[in-house]
């Protein structure tokens, strides 16, 4: 913010000592009087800054924030507009209403998807038909905990900790914790040029079974896979432990790796593929 306060205080300064605006002050120790005159270009010189100032804050919204375990490279890219977007405001686990296989069904859950092939969610129309009016399938299992383990959402969360930024070819932004909770855990994961940010939610809600999950990106159509490379790196970890977690494929998931490849191959600039 130190930036703009600077941008203001500029602007409050040419309004009172600029000449053009019509208005003369007389110096300390004189009469207290200022005089107006009439003055055409006044609008332009109060909108111009102030139109500019419009533009900064919306292209550098938080410029200076990164996670710490970005990876080296990202320091390249640390100064450059970020899209980080706005994150929905009913993450967490509410009640949620959904198509079930005959009648509508509300159960404690994470938010769903919207269509578009940049989102997977454990909550979602019983249907596949139902699902697709909108856009593709997005819906995944709940991921199921070793038999007999004793507390596997703490599992869950030292695996998701040890994530390493850049794996994959994405998050090269880093990644942090931004709630925890003995039944939740939400993260945000940064792209590394971008800086598109992904929130990603894993909970236990009551008269659910297994773990619920959500990882889904805030801006634009599709992701060019991220979400799935990120959910299938996490699920491989969990499945060495014993947990049963269906991998996101080709076959359970065709019309969003279609998008995914499509949109990677219109991207003609190769480097733009590093997320």
């Amino acid at each position: 913010m130190r930036i703009i306060s600077i941008v203001v205080c500029t602007c409050m300064v040419s309004l009172h000592s600029h000449p053009v605006l019509g208005w003369s002050f007389i110096k300390p120790g004189g009469a207290p009087v200022a005089e107006k005159q009439p003055n055409t270009q006044r609008r332009a010189i109060f909108s111009a800054p102030i139109l500019a100032l419009s533009s900064f804050i919306g292209l550098q919204s938080d410029p200076a924030r990164a996670f710490g375990n970005a990876v080296p490279e990202y320091a390249k890219y640390a100064d450059k507009p970020k899209r980080r977007g706005t994150p929905p405001k009913d993450l967490g686990v509410l009640p949620r209403t959904t198509e079930g296989e005959d009648d509508r069904v509300t159960v404690p859950g994470l938010r769903t998807c919207d269509g578009n092939p940049n989102c997977f969610s454990t909550t979602g129309d019983f249907l596949l038909s139902d699902r697709t009016q909108y856009g593709v399938d997005f819906l995944i299992p709940p991921w199921k905990p070793a038999a007999n383990e004793p507390d596997p959402f703490q599992i869950l969360s030292s695996v998701v900790k040890s994530y390493e930024a850049g794996r994959g070819g994405i998050d090269g932004g880093g990644f942090a914790v931004i709630k925890e909770t003995d039944s939740y855990l939400y993260c945000q994961f940064e792209s590394l040029k971008k800086g598109y940010i992904d929130d990603v939610e894993f909970a236990v809600a009551k008269g659910t079974d297994g773990i619920q999950v959500r990882s889904a990106s805030r801006v634009g159509n599709t992701d060019f896979g991220v979400n799935a490379i990120r959910l299938n790196s996490l699920a491989s970890q969990l499945r060495d432990k014993g947990w049963t977690i269906d991998e996101i494929t080709e076959n359970s998931h065709r019309d969003y790796w279609n998008a995914s490849d499509e949109a990677r191959e219109a991207t003609f600039d190769a480097s733009r593929r590093q997320l």
